[in-house]
């Protein structure tokens, strides 16, 4: 057992390619796994998790940039990411990570004074990214197909610019509120071992 500062503990079962996560103010347990790695690696939802936390405009153009190299890879680590985030309320909580996921909306400058014809649009892109969301999420491959098809039919620095605010949005919400949320893919890459095939989602309800 590892002991986090603040309100965590990690356990390794016998299987290396999961961990169970133990929130000591809530009481609750949940079992997560990396994400398959032919989707993800731990490196890039680190990197994102690291850039989620700094300030000024130095990580908004860091995401862009590596953007332009593979942009399938970083928006899946980003919705991974609020997926895992969605997860830590949940454990938290005990509001169901799917029922966040649906609250996610984009409230970004783009979307001031809006048109009621742009207004659909900036829902509809709203409802893309929790799809995306919602595949990482579940680790369902249709959700995942859906939304990979919708991003490359759409301009890929319009999911960029929608889920970093999205996830900015949330991540300091959920802060707010006394979730920890810094470190937390490091302390995941840490505690389980490299190498899964991908079998099964990444997270599971807590109890």
């Amino acid at each position: 057992m590892v002991i986090v500062p603040g309100s965590y503990t990690w356990s390794r079962p016998s299987e290396g390619d999961m961990v169970e996560l133990h929130d000591l103010v809530s009481g609750r347990t949940t079992v997560l796994r990396r994400p398959p790695p032919d989707l993800l690696v731990m490196d890039d939802i680190i990197r994102i998790e690291a850039l989620a936390f700094r300030e000024g405009t130095g990580p908004q153009a860091e995401l862009f940039g590596a953007l332009d190299a593979d942009p399938l890879r970083v928006l899946a680590g980003m919705n991974w990411l609020i997926a895992f985030w969605s997860v830590l309320w949940d454990l938290r909580e005990g509001e169901p990570a799917g029922d966040l996921v649906r609250t996610l909306d984009y409230d970004g400058p783009w979307r001031k004074g809006a048109s009621p014809e742009q207004e659909q649009v900036w829902r509809s892109m709203s409802q893309r990214v929790r799809t995306g969301v919602f595949a990482a999420l579940t680790g369902n491959p249709e959700s995942h197909r859906v939304y990979t098809a919708e991003v490359r039919r759409l301009a890929p620095d319009v999911f960029l610019h929608v889920t970093l605010t999205i996830m900015d949005a949330l991540s300091r919400d959920l802060t707010r509120q006394g979730l920890e949320l810094t470190g937390m893919a490091a302390g995941l890459e840490a505690n389980t071992d490299p190498g899964r095939s991908g079998n099964g989602p990444s997270f599971s309800p807590p109890r």
